[in-house]
């Protein structure tokens, strides 16, 4: 799937394709990465109904002759629906109103293209959505290397009400979201908020106290309006925050089940954090530390920054994530150390090899240059496996220079807008400008600095 997005914030223009494994977001501050992650987030997170006159001929189709023969201008035609549903969506996504809307994103566009790729995986992989409704299951299903999608109503008991046409155009809805972004499962984006996500869960219970005040307040005025209470209340925070505190505030559930990638997440509890990140029965989260006695807990307030941060990932990958899944990363470095940046980064690729498609923006010289180092050190293995062996790579986290995309976020000449563009990628790597110019003047500063200490 490539989004094609134009005029959001102060980007002009940027491509980007949501089937490649590993893409990093690299630039300057406010030039637009947060506003794009937030937005490739909402695409791929969005379930709503929405109107797309393809659909309802199809459903009609499929109504009458049980089957339909997919078409790539069907496809296209619903993906284009759904892409220029979003302008009216902004609001939500972002957490503003509607005249702030207007004022910063009055010229957005977007839309969303399928590759040969896509189409081939959508006609080569079986898709089947089943809805169950009291005794009548209806089906709609395509068999593998097949562009037939089958329709069927399985009703168990008598006197039932047939499954009406509308019923079947919100499930084709849910279907064709699947045939397009079947092989990205689902998605979640950590933002540079999660060191504190679960204390906001806290404020979230407080809120709906605070709303549920309001609400009584207002019915004894006569100036009681829900929908516009409840709507001014749900655009506090921008919508990959908001899914982040309904995670929080769901933990109690969220524990029960452990998911492909658990062990991978004690890997980092032993190798980064040095102790263990507990959900407790009430949904609460604590931190025990290796060193000390398995009783102390301690709440996940009182955990030092690195555990804080680090603990919206470990939860996600024990109990959330699924291979196929889109993971977003807003400044992975945040309160790290170079050297967790480095072991992070070893991690993010070894993801991005076993199931998960990564989008990671990020500062941290620290962190591009170990892509550039796995990228060369991919490159050397099948020559020297020994020598990369003994710098500490092990074979699962090396990258392909194909699978890595590197979106660059700049200024050029003009300050008011910019182009998102792909940075090439060698057999060496690749250089970010910005972070290369800062470093080199840094060090030449050092340089004549020193050298003029010595000549005192």
């Amino acid at each position: 799937m490539i989004a094609n997005i134009s005029n959001l914030g102060p980007i002009r223009k940027a491509v980007v394709d949501l089937q490649k494994p590993f893409t990093l977001f690299c630039g300057p501050n406010s030039t637009g990465k947060t506003y794009m992650s937030y937005l490739l987030y909402a695409i791929n997170e969005d379930s709503d109904y929405f109107d797309s006159k393809g659909l309802d001929k199809i459903a009609k189709h499929i109504y009458s002759e049980q089957q339909i023969s997919l078409s790539r201008g069907q496809l296209d035609e619903f993906i284009g629906d759904l892409a220029r549903g979003f302008k009216s969506k902004l609001g939500s996504i972002f957490g503003i109103g509607d005249s702030m809307v207007d004022r910063l994103f009055s010229q957005f566009e977007l839309s969303l293209s399928l590759s040969d790729n896509d189409y081939e995986r959508i006609i080569s992989q079986p898709c089947r959505l089943v809805s169950r409704n009291n005794e009548a299951e209806v089906v709609l299903e395509k068999d593998a290397d097949s562009s037939i999608i089958k329709y069927q109503v399985n009703i168990k008991g008598q006197n039932l009400t047939p499954v009406s046409l509308v019923s079947l155009r919100f499930m084709l809805n849910h279907y064709f979201r699947l045939l397009c972004f079947g092989n990205i499962r689902g998605v979640r984006m950590l933002t540079v908020e999660r060191n504190s996500i679960y204390t906001f869960k806290t404020e979230l219970s407080l809120n709906r106290n605070e709303l549920i005040d309001r609400i009584q307040q207002k019915s004894e005025l006569s100036e009681l309006d829900i929908f516009d209470m409840v709507n001014s209340s749900s655009r506090r925070y921008p919508l990959a925050i908001r899914s982040s505190l309904r995670i929080a505030n769901d933990l109690e559930n969220v524990q029960k089940f452990n998911g492909p990638f658990y062990e991978f997440a004690e890997k980092i509890e032993k190798g980064i954090l040095h102790g263990e990140v507990k959900i407790t029965r009430n949904g609460d989260v604590e931190f025990i530390p290796d060193n000390t006695i398995r009783s102390k807990h301690l709440p996940i307030h009182m955990a030092s920054s690195i555990v804080k941060t680090m603990s919206s990932l470990v939860i996600y990958l024990k109990h959330i994530a699924r291979k196929g899944d889109l993971l977003i990363i807003d400044e992975p470095e945040m309160n790290f150390h170079p050297d967790v940046q480095i072991s992070l980064m070893r991690l993010f690729a070894v993801l991005s090899k076993i199931g998960l498609r990564l989008i990671i923006s990020t500062h941290s010289d620290y962190m591009v240059r170990e892509v550039n180092n796995l990228i060369m050190a991919g490159n050397l293995y099948s020559r020297n496996s020994q020598i990369i062996k003994e710098m500490g790579f092990s074979e699962e986290m090396l990258l392909k220079k194909e699978d890595v995309v590197v979106k660059y976020f700049n200024y050029a000449k003009s300050k008011r807008c910019l182009d998102v563009v792909d940075v090439k990628i060698e057999e060496d790597g690749f250089s970010v400008v910005s972070m290369d110019e800062t470093i080199n003047k840094q060090n030449q500063i050092t340089e004549t600095l020193f050298d003029r200490l010595q000549e005192e």
